[in-house]
């Protein structure tokens, strides 16, 4: 299986320099942000939520372009990036990382208000956005159903009322280049636009032996389009267009017992990855590496009705085809060597009335709609003999020779090739209300509550193709066998509600209190595999129960007279029907399993402030999460005690900024920025797999980075370096290698430096 991003523990030293077209207040990355989580606007301190957030100016100046890198400052928030194809998205212990089109996502991630989870589609650059909220805890009112344990939302920068524009180059090592900017301003009296793109390439860090390009290398393009139209006071009409295209090399799934020839297994040294390096696979879909487009049209219109009444409609259509070619098995041998090949078609169109007539009582209630289509395809393919000797099939002859080359059983090759997918159809309707009442200037109750209707249709088809092994009988794998004819279940309807309840109490202007209760939903897992070959068809159904979670927090935030800006949240959480997934050890296949009761339960806290010339920020979370022991009916559960996946128990970050002014000269800027997460387990499991940990201890990383703006703001000079120490470690383990015993892992990235300049034009 392979998953997400584990250690993200870091201190970057970062200098948080300025880019011309930003302000040159260093407060403007400490400012208080107005966010629009609650479907309204409202000062971040004022939201009675667990939430972070974070203004485009500290984006670009900490260079956060990536949802990895965001994660390192948002405690209770990790985002694995094993590739742009394969993200995992954890919040409080939970992880949503799922490829298959049969199974919902856990977390929401929303893009000017349009729901992108699916995992496959949902990374995309943090370029050129007015800010990113994160949300803690079930958020299903707010943002849908998908929201079960948490929601992140991007919102784009809007465009201007005058011209703007500003172009930014950069280069580093291990051939980096980089090119962003972005053009806003006025087309006519009534229309406004914004065009934004950034385009970055790097070369692999990671040598393979066996040819083609080095691996773990980055190749993306993101260009955005925005026009604004407002014929009146009442009426506003925005045109957001998303195009991304990534065509990275492969991902360095390096083998943990089979090292390379004259290399070791240390994943952070070369790898010989093949045979499908140099050379590409037809059957596969070419060599190893990653080709993947998205793209997003989204309509959103605003009408004020009257003074105490909105109307909001947002209509969107959104498309992914990923097509990622990998070596499972991380060694030179023609052995596990796979793809995946996932598409999804969405439309959703939403309607939303707000009401607030200057009075107590504020709310918010809506109807909306989502149609999604996906699928998951899987080719395989090995030489027959290969994967005899490879799979321990032939006891006392070695998978790779010191030389690197392999053995087989057969004097030929005798190449096999099978493929299995997954499909879903799903459409869900929801219809929500939320509303807030001052019972008093500083007491407020609020309530919410979403109906949710899901009817889902899962699909499954298997080539089945016939094994030498098997003398002609079965497949190689016991994916299944359709005969390649797609098998779906019957259509199934699901439906809950699912509520929250805050209420919040100011103690002075300053200091806010305020604890929630929630109710989360992941909706039911619709499992289909079939067999019966091309004669007789047959579907084999598994319905997995909705995975539920109750979430109570209790939090404080708020201003210091000495301008600190804070806030805290101690949650409680508990799971009902718990959907993981393990991989079949017959076949390799990811299968999920309902893993009964977990129960979790931490604390996140954040500040802010400045002394002198320096400003400063510091956060902190504490999680405990296990599965329990047994489940609700008194059952031992099969991953009882452990630790859940991909999460730190620990994780900090802390940072400092100098600001040093030049008089007429310019000015310039470093941060020292620490951030930290203690051990992960890459698995639900938390088993060595061969004699290796599929693990990671905990990780310090650190950054720096050193800016000069000019004295007119016109332009500026960025120098940074990542990974300052080049500290070793991974980012995945175990993985499809680990249940044939040869566990991969994934190398994080060493160190990084380069210098960008950026100017603006107007």
């Amino acid at each position: 299986m392979k998953t997400l991003m584990p250690v993200t523990g870091a201190i970057l030293l970062v200098a948080q320099g300025t880019t011309p077209a930003q302000e040159t207040e260093s407060e403007d990355l400490l400012e208080v942000l107005v966010v629009t989580a609650q479907k309204r606007e409202q000062s971040e301190l004022d939201v009675p939520i667990t939430i972070t957030a974070y203004g485009g100016s500290f984006l670009d100046q900490t260079g956060i372009e990536e949802f990895d890198q965001l994660s390192s400052y948002v405690p209770g928030l990790v985002v694995q990036e094993q590739s742009v194809n394969n993200p995992g998205f954890v919040i409080r212990g939970i992880t949503s990382d799922s490829g298959s089109a049969q199974i919902a996502p856990r977390v929401s991630i929303y893009q000017d208000g349009i729901d992108i989870s699916r995992s496959r589609g949902s990374i995309v650059e943090l370029h050129d956005l007015a800010r990113v909220e994160v949300l803690k805890g079930p958020q299903a009112t707010l943002f849908g159903s998908g929201a079960a344990i948490g929601a992140i939302s991007l919102v784009s920068a809007r465009p201007t009322d005058e011209l703007e524009a500003e172009f930014g180059l950069g280069a580093g090592n291990v051939g980096e280049t980089k090119f962003r900017g972005y053009v806003s301003g006025p087309l006519s009296e009534t229309v406004t636009g914004r065009f934004s793109w950034i385009y970055k390439e790097r070369d692999g860090f990671i040598r393979n032996l066996n040819g083609g390009p080095d691996l773990n290398g980055t190749d993306t393009l993101a260009l955005r389009g925005f026009l604004n139209f407002a014929p009146s006071d009442r009426l506003n009409i925005d045109l957001i267009v998303n195009y991304q295209e990534d065509s990275p090399p492969g991902t360095s799934f390096k083998s943990g017992t089979i090292a390379p020839a004259g290399g070791s297994t240390d994943p952070t040294t070369f790898a010989d990855l093949g045979p499908f390096a140099s050379q590409s696979n037809d059957f596969l879909g070419g060599p190893l590496g990653i080709d993947r487009d998205v793209w997003s049209v989204t309509l959103e219109v605003n009408y004020q009705i009257n003074d105490a009444w909105d109307l909001t409609s947002l209509t969107n259509r959104r498309e992914f085809d990923s097509l990622e070619v990998f070596d499972a098995d991380g060694t030179p041998a023609y052995w596990l060597e796979f793809a995946e090949d996932a598409r999804s078609e969405q439309y959703s169109q939403e309607f939303r009335f707000n009401y607030d007539n200057g009075g107590p009582f504020t709310a918010f209630a809506g109807i909306s709609f989502f149609h999604e289509d996906g699928s998951q395809t899987v080719p395989f393919s090995t030489d027959e003999g290969v994967f005899a000797v490879c799979s321990g099939l032939a006891p006392g002859i070695p998978c790779v020779n010191p030389d690197g080359s392999t053995n087989s059983i057969f004097p030929v090759p005798v190449i096999y090739n099978d493929t299995f997918a997954n499909f879903g159809e799903n459409d869900t309707w929801s219809v929500y209300a939320d509303g807030t009442w001052a019972v008093s200037d500083r007491l407020n109750l609020t309530a919410g509550i979403r109906f949710i209707d899901d009817t889902r249709v899962s699909g499954f088809s298997a080539t089945g193709t016939p094994a030498a092994l098997t003398g002609g009988l079965a497949p190689l794998l016991p994916f299944g066998d359709t005969g390649g004819v797609r098998v779906n279940s019957d259509e199934l309807d699901f439906d809950a509600f699912t509520p929250r309840l805050l209420v919040d109490y100011a103690l002075n202007d300053n200091t806010l209190l305020f604890a929630s209760i929630a109710r989360g939903r992941r909706t039911d897992v619709v499992d289909v595999v079939g067999f019966g070959g091309a004669a007789n068809p047959t579907p084999i159904v598994t319905v997995l129960p909705e995975e539920t979670v109750n979430s109570f927090d209790l939090g404080i935030k708020g201003r210091t007279g000495g301008g600190i800006v804070y806030g805290a949240s101690v949650f409680y959480q508990e799971y009902e029907d718990f959907q993981t997934s393990i991989i079949d050890p017959s076949s390799g296949d990811t299968t999920p399993v309902n893993a009964g009761s977990a129960t979790n339960y931490g604390f996140e806290g954040e500040l802010s402030g400045e002394v002198g010339d320096f400003s400063y920020f510091a956060n902190l979370a504490y999680l405990n999460a296990e599965f329990d022991d047994r489940d609700s009916n008194g059952n031992p559960q099969i991953f009882a005690g452990n630790r859940f996946r991909l999460q730190p128990e620990w994780s900090a970050s802390a940072g400092t900024t100098y600001t040093y002014e030049l008089e007429q000269a310019g000015r310039l800027q470093a941060t020292l920025l620490w951030t930290y997460r203690s051990d992960v387990f890459f698995e639900d499991a938390n088993q060595p797999v061969a004699g290796l940990d599929i693990a990671q201890k905990d990780v310090p990383l650190y950054n720096l980075r050193l800016n000069y703006a000019s004295a007119d703001q016109r332009w500026g000079i960025t120098a940074y370096v990542d990974n300052v120490f080049d500290q070793s470690y991974v980012i995945d383990a175990g993985n499809t290698g680990g249940v044939f015993g040869t566990p991969t892992f994934i190398a994080g990235p060493p160190r990084f430096y380069g210098a960008e300049f950026t100017y603006r034009l107007f």
